[in-house]
């Protein structure tokens, strides 16, 4: 069951809630637009910051857990093709 809304905007409030709006909008009047002459300075970013901090922090994990990869599938080839060339187990 929908709930009925009132038509009478004293009642619902939308009035006042408007009128707060256009009231906070106009004491918000710092913001300009730019000319074509002023020059905009870039601010850096501290997400691209925070990014950085951890792709340093995680870097050498990285590097390790791969050498470690490697290093297993390398020895899985070599046991598995130890295995096969001497035909001690076979599979059914």
């Amino acid at each position: 069951m929908a709930a009925k809304r009132k038509s009478d905007l004293h009642e619902t409030g939308d009035t006042k809630m408007k009128a707060a709006a256009l009231k906070y909008a106009a004491k918000e009047s710092r913001v300009k637009s730019l000319d074509a002459s002023e020059t905009v300075t870039p601010v850096p970013s501290p997400a691209r910051q925070l990014q950085d901090q951890l792709q340093a922090h995680y870097q050498p994990l990285t590097k390790q857990m791969s050498v470690v990869l490697v290093s297993l599938l390398v020895a899985f080839a070599f046991v598995g093709a130890w295995i096969g060339a001497n035909g001690a187990v076979a599979l059914v």
